[in-house]
């Protein structure tokens, strides 16, 4: 099975002892149990009508900008930019950029072949 002598002398011990119910992961019950979200149900609302608009900046919505309206409407000190881009995806929205051009790219060709395609 892959064990080390002495793990598996543990993982039996302990069944003998706490039975099926000392073989859980304990590491859990150590730390406090937190939730997973961290705006209410309200707030996601408010996100999502906040995102329908422009951001401060002027720019598009990304990450680190949906993670600091998190921040400010939860009054949390700092949050995670991957929490910003996680809600951006819960609310359905994606980052919108236009395609790359390319820099030796000529317009009047690329008129011309969207013309015969």
């Amino acid at each position: 099975m892959g064990l080390n002598y002495d793990y598996a002398r543990e993982i039996v011990r302990e069944y003998n002892h706490n039975g099926a119910h000392g073989l859980r992961n304990h590491r859990k019950d150590k730390r406090p149990h937190q939730s997973r979200s961290l705006l209410t149900q309200d707030q996601c609302e408010q996100s999502a009508t906040r995102l329908q608009t422009p951001p401060a900046d002027g720019g598009l919505w990304n990450g680190p900008k949906v993670a600091q309206v998190i921040a400010q409407m939860t009054v949390v000190e700092k949050v995670w930019p991957q929490r910003g881009w996680d809600y951006l995806k819960r609310l359905e929205q994606s980052l919108q950029r236009p395609r790359p051009h390319h820099r030796k790219g000529e317009p009047e060709a690329q008129a011309a072949f969207k013309k015969t395609s």
